[in-house]
């Protein structure tokens, strides 16, 4: 088995190129073999933007049925006749018509359609933020937590389809007065329905299935401040959905968010099975048996655009992105499903501070992975202009980032889209569309969102008709789906290996990128790979924030969300080949990195191995729609034992490395060499002070490097320090960011006066700067906003007079990049804040609330101070408590897993 492991990457890298000519050439087989009429296959052009629901629009929907059905839409010749005879398109007679012609469609009329019905959810971060779980976020309604929870109702209807077009409301499966029903899925045989499930405000969101006649209700999950949705069967037998059992936030606010979690068919032996450091949602099966589903993760990078589509396994391995990422806007890519027959995917384009809801949109990555290109069809057509080009100039550019949103702008919303295709066969969709869309406005009770949504038919020739409504004034129909047996999918076996504590990852050629990515980089200055974990945020501060693009509740860094850990780093072969071992189920990113272990280019993403999992790319920015061809066809680091990872500096093991913390990692080299001329009362401290002293939210030093480096990137020009931050979307270049482009280290290079740092004290500096110029190492908050002032009694209004002006929101950051730092905590005499006071009195009284704070914080040291995660707050013990009791329950289902027994978690 060893032997075979060592020896898989080459294989892999050898068959590559040969097994994209094979299949290719499989299709073309298949495709000329086949005399079966495939309405996939059939594609009308729509380049020509027609109005919605006219004469024309109509005949070519029903030319298109009866010439791809035949026999099976048997009225086609008498629908076109009736046509004829028709020349208004507003008409009694004209909707009757297209009612009936287009809800004869053989794979909308062959069988009943199950809908769920419930009020649209409220949240302004809508595509994860629909839970408001019990235990988070206790503020009022408005903010996001539970408080703004609201249910008017719901239940799972069936409808059943006439030759008229009438639609009728055949039974209600299930109801709730005060609940929720979301996510329903059919089983492969068409005799069992999987769904997500709240019944009340006290409860949370379970998972549950029933017989299709409405019998046999059995709850499948359980267990309290958890939430489980987007359920999806597995052609193995199990269920995939998506939960919070590993409760993590976003980093931009506190919403709750989810990862993938499998499990058998009974609810037994729960595994998660991805690692994102924040959500992975709306999962769906392709036809292949892989699981497409909607990411938000964004390390290093703006929140806003980082909602793109991936891939994986079922059991988790082998996660990629399969389209988005890259541009500013959509937002949000949400809802995805493969169009069988096709390469397609149908999708909504949304936005970020939205519900999850936009535009419809069927598109092709063969033609791109961002951008218009690969758009075949959108609704409403006015869509496409709200979608960023693909255009390096836009979208590597932070000025561009109030394109997020753009989708907001729509004048109506689509959401839920199901493609219409022959179940049986698994081909034949395409065209036609059953999709929930805002039919009619409203104010809920509860929310600031509007709409009421109908099931709607729509396809590709211009027509558009409502086929259900609820009859309900608040209540709107949502999610269709076919109650009928379909095509099962492949099972993938599992390739887990949960003995094991590590996987494998190999790179073919770390030169390889796509367009100029890599263009700048001399063959062979890559030397090393470093390996850095992007820890979740499972904690968040209710009591502060700090502000500069994006929310930090409370803050982490200048203006970036994250916080890091440095794993370790592996060597990179003459060739451009790497091999090495990674800790499973760890969320890392990959840097390259030059001799002297600075940052040439980075990973603004990240990604896992599962147990055993060997895992793999062609080069550090290859394209992912072309996939070149190798250069190595046995690279050297697949020939010799794979590497692992050598611990960064003096830390003693992998296992050890804590996060990258600046006060205790960086702030010592300053201590030693700088502090001495750069500090309060001495020439270069006016210039630069990088004294250690404690400030707010952050230390003295470090205020004044950030406030001198700007508020976000602007580009490769030197700055200070050029961190990226939270930054654009796009793909940067090498040596776009990063120490090669900070002033700090150029000069201390360069040698600055008699200043003579060690190889490892450069590196501290470097490093630091590299990993995106990080502060704290801990998201744990044990004073309110990480500020002592606000832990002295009656904080609030000692705060205010020593921060003066300054107190009101967005108005410390523009002093802070002009001046540097307010407040000193640990020479409280220092503070520039106290110079700004006129008043003797007003002064003296600030100093001793300073002193105070100073004082608190000498007694109880903050999270920079130790870089210990020491949970203290009331929020902190709460999502302590609640992470170790979920990852006792993981771990007893890995357990049972192991040794083929069943454990049924919180039962």
């Amino acid at each position: 088995m060893n032997s075979y492991r060592k020896w898989l990457p080459a294989i892999c890298v050898v068959l590559l190129g040969l097994a994209f000519g094979i299949a290719k050439q499989s299709r073309e087989t298949k495709a000329s073999e086949s005399t079966r009429v495939d309405a996939s296959q059939t594609r009308v052009d729509t380049s020509q933007t027609r109005g919605v629901n006219t004469i024309e629009s109509l005949r070519d929907a029903i030319v298109f049925l009866k010439d791809t059905f035949g026999t099976q839409y048997p009225s086609g010749t008498d629908y076109l006749k009736r046509l004829e005879s028709i020349s208004d398109a507003t008409s009694e007679s004209y909707d009757q018509l297209q009612r009936e012609a287009l809800l004869s469609h053989p794979h909308i009329k062959g069988h009943d359609w199950l809908i769920e019905v419930r009020d649209q959810y409220w949240g302004n971060h809508g595509p994860i933020n629909t839970m408001f779980q019990n235990g988070d976020i206790h503020r009022a309604a408005g903010s996001g937590g539970i408080q703004s929870w609201h249910s008017l109702g719901g239940r799972l209807d069936v409808i059943s389809i006439e030759d008229s077009g009438v639609v009728t409301r055949k039974q209600v499966l299930a109801e709730e007065p005060d609940g929720i029903f979301r996510d329903a899925d059919v089983s492969f045989d068409g005799q069992k329905i999987l769904f997500s499930m709240r019944r009340n405000k006290a409860d949370d969101y379970h998972l549950y299935e029933v017989d299709v006649d409405g019998r046999n209700l059995k709850q499948l999950t359980f267990g309290s401040m958890i939430s489980d949705v987007d359920p999806i069967y597995l052609p193995d037998g199990k269920i995939l959905f998506s939960s919070t059992r590993d409760p993590k936030y976003c980093q931009c606010n506190r919403h709750i968010s989810l990862n993938l979690f499998t499990m058998e068919s009974d609810g037994a032996n729960i595994v998660q099975v991805s690692k994102n450091d924040l959500a992975d949602f709306h999962a769906s099966l392709r036809p292949d048996g892989t699981v497409l589903y909607s990411r938000w993760e964004y390390v290093d990078r703006q929140f806003g655009p980082s909602l793109g589509l991936w891939t994986s396994n079922p059991d988790g391995t082998r996660h990629q992105l399969f389209m988005g990422n890259n541009a500013w806007s959509p937002g949000a890519m949400l809802d995805a499903r493969t169009i069988p027959g096709t390469d397609s995917v149908v999708c909504v384009y949304g936005a970020t501070h939205d519900l999850p809801w936009g535009a419809m949109a069927v598109v092709d990555r063969s033609k791109g992975m961002d951008g218009l290109e690969p758009i075949i069809e959108m609704w409403p057509e006015s869509g496409r202009k709200l979608v960023t080009p693909s255009d390096d100039a836009i979208n590597r550019s932070m000025k561009f980032r109030g394109s997020i949103d753009n989708f907001k702008k729509l004048p109506t919303r689509y959401e839920d889209p199901y493609p219409v295709h022959d179940l049986e066969a698994g081909t034949g969709g395409g065209q036609f569309f059953l999709v929930s869309k805002r039919v009619g406005k409203r104010e809920n009770r509860s929310s600031k969102m509007n709409g009421k949504m109908a099931i709607m038919l729509a396809d590709i020739f211009g027509n558009e008709i409502v086929v259900y409504e609820t009859g309900d004034e608040v209540l709107g129909a949502y999610g269709a789906v076919p109650l009928a047996a379909r095509k099962r999918a492949p099972a993938i076996p599992d390739a887990v290996d949960y003995t094991m504590d590590h996987g494998f990852l190999y790179v073919n050629d770390v030169y390889i990128g796509d367009r100029d990515e890599m263009t700048n980089v001399s063959r062979g200055s890559i030397k090393y790979l470093r390996i850095i974990e992007a820890p979740p945020r499972q904690t968040y501060d209710e009591r502060g924030y700090w502000n500069t693009d994006a929310q930090q509740v409370g803050a982490m860094n200048w203006n970036l969300t994250n916080n890091k850990r440095i794993l370790g780093d592996v060597p990179v072969e003459e060739d451009g080949s790497a091999y090495f071992e990674l800790p499973a189920d760890t969320f890392v990113q990959i840097h390259a990195l030059d001799e002297n272990k600075q940052m040439i280019q980075a990973m603004r993403s990240a990604t896992i191995v599962r147990p055993g999992e060997t895992q793999g790319c062609i080069g550090c920015h290859e394209n992912r729609v072309s996939t070149p061809m190798p250069n190595n066809a046995l690279p050297m680091a697949m020939r010799r034992p794979t590497s692992r990872l050598e611990p960064w500096l003096d830390t003693p093991s992998v296992e050890e490395a804590k996060p990258f913390n600046y006060l205790t990692d960086v702030q010592p080299v300053f201590d030693r060499h700088c502090v001495a001329c750069h500090d309060y009362d001495q020439e270069a401290g006016k210039e630069l002070n990088l004294c250690g002293d404690l400030s707010y939210p952050f230390n003295v030093s470090y205020t004044e490097l950030m406030s001198k480096s700007g508020q976000r990137y602007e580009g490769s020009e030197e700055k200070m320090v050029n961190f990226v931050g939270d930054g654009p979307p796009g793909v940067l270049p090498a040596y776009a960011w990063g120490s090669h482009r900070s002033k700090l280290v150029r000069v201390l290079k360069e040698g600055h006066y008699d200043v003579k740092l060690s190889d490892k004290e450069m590196q501290r500096i470097t490093s630091w700067i590299d990993i995106n110029a990080v502060y704290y190492g801990r998201y744990e908050s044990y004073y309110p906003g990480r500020s002592p002032l606000l832990a002295l009694e009656d904080g609030a209004r000692k705060r205010e007079l020593v921060y003066g002006k300054y107190t009101k929101r967005g108005s410390l950051l523009p002093y802070l990049l002009e001046n540097g730092h307010l407040v000193n905590f640990t020479r409280p005499e220092k503070s520039p804040a106290l110079a700004l006071m006129e008043d003797d009195q007003h002064r003296a009284l600030a100093l001793s609330y300073l002193k105070d704070a100073g004082a608190l914080l000498k007694k109880r040291p903050r999270e920079d101070q130790s870089n210990e995660g020491i949970a203290e707050s009331e929020m902190d013990l709460h999502n302590s408590e609640r992470l170790k009791t979920t990852q006792r329950e993981n771990a007893k289902a890995v357990k049972a897993l192991i040794k083929n027994k069943k454990y049924y978690q919180f039962k």
